[in-house]
């Protein structure tokens, strides 16, 4: 019974994860579809700042604590409801379109 509980985590964990290229979606608006598009000529494009920064960032919206080039309520808005899993899938995503 013990090893089934364990294996149904698992998968569930698995089966739950979520996607990078699909939560990027929302992202790829604004960001363009290879991470690649400066937003209104101020904000760089994501494949030009590391992954670290940009996870930084995220966050940092995330938190409602950034506001970089009046984004901020917007971006909170856009993440509202992500998880570190989350974020840390997108950027996965990012890095692998950018390689």
């Amino acid at each position: 019974m013990k090893k089934t509980l364990i294996i149904l985590a698992c998968l569930s964990t698995f089966v739950f994860a979520k996607d990078g290229a699909t939560l990027y979606k929302k992202c790829a608006i604004c960001h363009g579809a290879k991470a690649d598009k400066v937003y209104l000529n101020k904000v760089k494009a994501l494949n030009t700042i590391p992954r670290e920064e940009r996870l930084k960032a995220v966050r940092e919206y995330a938190a409602g604590k950034l506001n970089k080039y009046g984004q901020g309520a917007i971006m909170t808005l856009n993440l509202k409801g992500l998880t570190e899993a989350d974020f840390e899938a997108i950027e996965d995503y990012i890095d692998s379109i950018i390689k």
